[in-house]
């Protein structure tokens, strides 16, 4: 339960981190869905696998304990936190360094 917590508190960081911000992440719709897509596809196959392989497991103290496949639902809520924190790390970056030129012209 403390997994799922944590990614919840962090979420909501980030999140309002992206609309105090005004941060626009993504161009279009198409942009947004192959994304998340490709981002989904690509982390739900390697942790399978990699739960499969022996790589890692997850004991159960500190989870729900609902699991799809190998993988229990905080993994599947990390998978798409970790990018959408990267995208929203590196949109305020690119506003603040503009920010930033547009003060020194």
């Amino acid at each position: 339960m403390e997994y799922l917590i944590i990614e919840l508190v962090f979420f909501i960081i980030v999140f309002f981190v992206h609309k105090i911000n005004k941060l626009k992440i993504f161009r279009s719709k198409l942009q947004f869905i192959v994304f998340w897509l490709i981002t989904l596809i690509c982390g739900i196959f390697w942790d399978n696998f990699a739960v499969w392989r022996g790589h890692w497991y997850y004991p159960g103290k500190g989870i729900v304990g609902f699991f799809i496949g190998y993988l229990p639902i905080e993994d599947y809520i990390f998978i798409i936190l970790v990018p959408y924190t990267v995208l929203v790390l590196y949109r305020l970056s690119v506003k603040y360094e503009e920010k930033m030129r547009k003060r020194k012209k």
